[in-house]
């Protein structure tokens, strides 16, 4: 009689297991299901990830960046005007004297602080270009005209030859250099006279 009751006792137990498993689970509503095999779980205290979608406006269109603004007009030169000179037509450009005769080419353009042009330096003689020599002339010494050829001074061409060189800020400072070198530079040692030789009687 006690055996029978043993066993119906377990039988009972084990058909109470599967009900209170099911009443647990029915419980869990916030079962996450395992990773997927090679990832790492997912941190549930990481926050979400950010959207890296460009932002877009209420019709679903990209958020267009503002225009720039332009400078304003009377900054602006919209087109070169007649009495205007481009200093690339000036570069290179021949000079010639009073009396039509050829007496060198710009070289280069001198502005000053405030962007005035202050001078032309001319390159003068020469033979294809060798052997030139560079002339500094004021501004108001060029008749510059916007046609390059008419590009006048009032000097010949051996009165520019004659002219001191035009020289650079950079060839200044090289000739600075070098004179503050050689000034450094020790003098050469000249060799003491021999002594007399004794007078003999």
């Amino acid at each position: 009689m006690m055996k029978r009751i043993v066993l119906l006792a377990t039988v009972a137990s084990l058909s109470m297991g599967p009900i209170a498993v099911s009443s647990a689970l029915a419980d869990d509503t916030t079962i996450t299901p395992p990773p997927a095999e090679g990832t790492a779980p997912a941190d549930p205290a990481a926050p979400a990830a950010e959207s890296t979608a460009p932002a877009t406006d209420s019709v679903g269109a990209v958020a267009a960046e503002a225009p720039a603004t332009p400078p304003p007009s009377e900054a602006v030169i919209p087109a070169q005007r007649a009495n205007e000179v481009r200093a690339e037509t000036l570069i290179g450009a021949t000079v010639f004297s009073p009396e039509g005769d050829k007496v060198g080419t710009v070289k280069d353009i001198l502005f000053d602080t405030n962007g005035q042009a202050t001078g032309l330096v001319l390159s003068v003689g020469g033979v294809m270009g060798l052997g030139a020599k560079s002339v500094g002339l004021t501004w108001d010494e060029v008749d510059v005209q916007p046609d390059p050829k008419l590009l006048q001074v009032k000097y010949t061409q051996d009165q520019l030859e004659a002219a001191p060189t035009f020289k650079t800020q950079e060839a200044q400072q090289a000739e600075d250099e070098a004179a503050r070198v050689q000034s450094q530079e020790p003098a050469p040692m000249t060799p003491a006279p021999e002594p007399a030789a004794p007078a003999t009687e």
